[in-house]
C-alpha cells in the first residue's frame, strides 16, 4: 500500500514538473539557437543579420515616431524610437565589423586576445548607453513629425511650414512662413495654453522666441493651426524645438 502511494505521488510530481521542464527546455533551445545565429561568422550570415537588424530598426523607429507624434505625452516611446534609430546605424556595423574583428583577435595572444574577448560586450554596452542618452534627450534627426495632418478636414490646402532658428541678443528666435497662403485666412500659433501669434494678414510670416515656448515631456514645442474664412481648422502642424535647424 505504501509503495502504491509513493508511486502515485511520484507520478503526480512528474506530471506537474513536466510543463515546467518543457518550458525550460524550450527556452534553453531558443537561447542556444540565438547564440548560434549571433556568432555565425560566414559572409552570408553577416549580411543576413545586418539586413535583418537594419529593417527591424527602421520599422521600430518609424512605428515609435508615428505613435509619439500623436501621443507626445508618452515620453517612454522615445526609448524604442532611439533603439530603432541607433540600431539602423549600429546593427550592420556590429555584425560586419565588430564581431569579425573580435573573432580574429581572439586567435591572437596577449592584449589582442583580451580585447577580442571583451570587444562585443563592450560595444553592446556603448550601444545601450547611446540609446539611453538619445531616449532621454532626442536629437532632431531622430524625431520625425507625423502630426502635420492632424485635424485636417480633407481640404486640398496643404502648404509647407518652413521654420528656422537664429541666435540673437535676446536669445533664440524661430522664424516661420508658409510655402503658399492660398486658402488660408488665419494662422494661430500656440505653445501649451498660451497663444503666441494670431495672424490674419498674408503671407503669414511670424517670429517667436524660445523663452516663450512651453515644454512637453522635456521638449519645447509649439503648434501652428491654419484656419479658413469660416474659422474652420484646415491644417495643424506641431514643431519641436529640436527639429528646427539653427534653434
Amino acid at each position: 500500500m505504501t509503495d502504491e502511494s509513493t508511486d502515485a505521488e511520484s507520478a503526480r510530481s512528474d506530471a506537474s514538473a513536466s510543463p515546467i521542464r518543457a518550458v525550460t527546455g524550450l527556452v534553453g533551445s531558443a537561447w542556444s539557437a540565438l547564440k548560434t545565429v549571433y556568432y555565425a561568422n560566414s559572409l552570408s550570415w553577416r549580411f543576413l543579420k545586418s539586413g535583418t537588424l537594419l529593417l527591424f530598426g527602421f520599422f521600430l523607429w518609424a512605428g515609435a515616431n508615428v505613435l509619439y507624434s500623436y501621443n507626445p505625452d508618452l515620453a517612454v516611446l522615445r526609448y524604442p524610437m532611439a533603439y530603432g534609430f541607433v540600431l539602423i546605424l549600429y546593427g550592420p556595423f556590429h555584425h560586419l565589423v565588430v564581431l569579425p574583428l573580435a573573432f580574429r583577435w581572439r586567435r591572437d595572444s596577449g592584449t589582442r586576445r583580451t580585447v577580442g574577448r571583451k570587444l562585443p560586450n563592450a560595444m553592446l554596452a556603448v550601444f545601450l548607453a547611446v540609446v539611453l542618452v538619445l531616449g532621454t534627450a532626442p536629437v532632431g534627426a531622430m524625431v520625425v513629425d507625423f502630426q502635420s495632418t492632424l485635424g485636417s478636414d480633407g481640404s486640398d490646402v496643404s502648404p509647407d511650414l518652413i521654420c528656422e532658428g537664429a541666435e540673437t541678443e535676446n536669445g533664440t528666435e524661430i522664424s516661420c512662413e508658409l510655402s503658399e497662403s492660398e486658402g488660408v485666412d488665419r494662422v494661430v500659433v500656440t505653445s501649451g495654453d498660451t497663444k503666441l501669434v494670431d495672424d490674419a494678414d498674408p503671407p503669414y510670416e511670424f517670429t517667436i522666441r524660445e523663452r516663450e515656448l512651453e515644454s512637453v515631456t522635456g521638449e519645447k514645442q509649439f503648434t501652428v493651426e491654419l484656419e479658413d474664412e469660416d474659422g474652420t481648422m484646415i491644417r495643424r502642424y506641431s514643431r519641436r524645438l529640436s527639429m528646427i535647424e539653427g534653434a
